[in-house]
């Protein structure tokens, strides 16, 4: 039986409490793309600032269960239409997690009075190929209200998924994409086809993959 959206609030809960293990990039595996590379590896063999930069995204947990994802704009670049997480690069002097905050109120048209309800968790990060990111999410517990007023520039649509969905393993499912933009090629890749939204692969799944572990791993 699958649980109920507050069950497994209560499980991300109860994680905090157990200290916020994280299932690492094992748990990125079975949505990583083809070609894709772990955060460790371009670490290791690349240089920051000239082969990946840092960037962040952010996860905020609505008390329904729910969790905010936007579709990027059709022509922004090779993420182009493409489903995220609130997110973007670091400024110079910025925290990684102060940038996941300001990015989440930028692309979702947010006020500075709006603050997280509980500490954002760092998560395992993430390597973004195409724009050479290496991305850190974070998470914690949010209030929105139902409608936002978003930059329609940068961001084509607001899209909310439950958490339960992530643990229905009929969901996950390997579909045709363009990687790249406009001018870019297809290939098949692994990631979660979730009811009323866009096909979510590439970083976005993997973030998710691992957020979906942390829920199946604990019990409400």
């Amino acid at each position: 039986m699958m649980p109920a959206d507050k069950d497994v609030l209560s499980r991300v809960e109860t994680w905090r409490r157990n200290g916020c293990p994280l299932p690492g990039p094992e748990a990125h595996m079975p949505f990583m793309p083809y070609g894709r590379t772990s955060a460790e590896q371009a670490r290791k063999e690349g240089l920051a600032g000239v082969d990946y930069r840092e960037a962040a995204v952010f996860m905020g947990l609505e008390p329904d269960g729910r969790l905010v994802l936007i579709e990027r704009a059709s022509g922004g670049g090779v993420h182009g239409g493409q489903m995220a997480l609130p997110g973007g690069a670091r400024e110079r002097g910025e925290s990684l997690v102060d940038c996941a905050l300001r990015e989440w109120r930028e692309e979702l048209g947010l006020g500075e009075d709006c603050v997280p309800r509980s500490v954002p968790v760092d998560l395992t990060e993430v390597h973004v190929v195409p724009s050479r990111f290496i991305v850190r999410p974070h998470l914690a517990h949010v209030d929105l209200d139902m409608d936002f007023d978003y930059d329609r520039s940068e961001v084509g649509a607001i899209h909310r998924i439950r958490l339960v969905d992530l643990l229905e393993d009929g969901h996950q499912c390997t579909r045709s994409v363009r990687v790249g933009g406009k001018k870019g090629f297809m290939l098949s890749a692994p990631g979660f086809a979730l009811p009323g939204v866009p096909f979510i692969w590439g970083a976005t799944a993997m973030m998710l993959g691992e957020l979906k572990a942390i829920l199946a791993s604990v019990e409400g």
